[in-house]
């Protein structure tokens, strides 16, 4: 886990979140962190960003086929078994 250091923070939200972690009996940390991960999901373009770069480096080829195709592939073949039977 890393450690962040943030300078400036306005008055307003310093209290709000002292108020926060006061009400819930946590600490002001505690409610730091949790107003960042609220605040911080990825996108969807930055999810998919990740997972190409992820493919990139680990290797992992383009897939150039849909699904439809290959459930389309299957069920074709199926139906070659079935009528050489």
């Amino acid at each position: 886990m890393g450690d962040l250091l943030i300078r400036g923070v306005e008055e307003a939200v310093m209290q709000r979140l002292k108020a926060k972690a006061e009400v819930n009996g946590t600490s002001l940390q505690h409610e730091a962190t949790l107003a960042l991960k609220r605040g911080a999901p990825l996108s969807g373009a930055e999810r998919k960003a990740l997972l190409e770069r992820f493919e990139r480096e680990h290797g992992f080829p383009k897939v150039a086929v849909s699904g439809a195709e290959i459930v389309r592939e299957i069920r074709d073949e199926a139906e070659h078994w079935e009528l050489n039977r």
